[in-house]
């Protein structure tokens, strides 16, 4: 029995020994799983940093925008009253001396 069970020994520790290739391999997939872990993460880092520099771009240009729309009402506003008739007769009596013809003096032309 002793050699018989001196034999099965052996066995049992030969099994339990694991070859280098049988420690290696998971090993290098366990690495190689942390290495992809690690660059999702840092690609999610990097794609919130993204977002956040994108979406504070769009705010500062919805503001301007805003801005913009309001000063081209006051310069609509503004246009609308320079332009307006009695300004512009008034300007035209005071600085130009200019005055509304008579009647006789305006003439009809009819174009054939």
């Amino acid at each position: 029995m002793t050699k018989s069970s001196s034999g099965s020994s052996k066995t049992q520790q030969h099994q339990s020994l694991l070859t280098s290739n049988e420690i290696g391999r998971p090993l290098l997939v366990v690495l190689l799983l942390l290495v992809a872990m690690l660059l999702s993460a840092v690609s999610i880092i990097f794609q919130s940093y993204e977002y956040r520099t994108l979406f504070n771009t769009q705010q500062q240009l919805v503001s301007q925008w805003d801005e913009l729309q309001v000063e081209w009402g006051q310069l609509l506003l503004e246009q609308s009253a320079l332009g307006a008739n009695s300004r512009v007769e008034k300007l035209a009596k005071g600085k130009l001396a200019m005055h509304v013809p008579l009647s006789e003096d305006v003439e009809m032309v009819s174009y054939e």
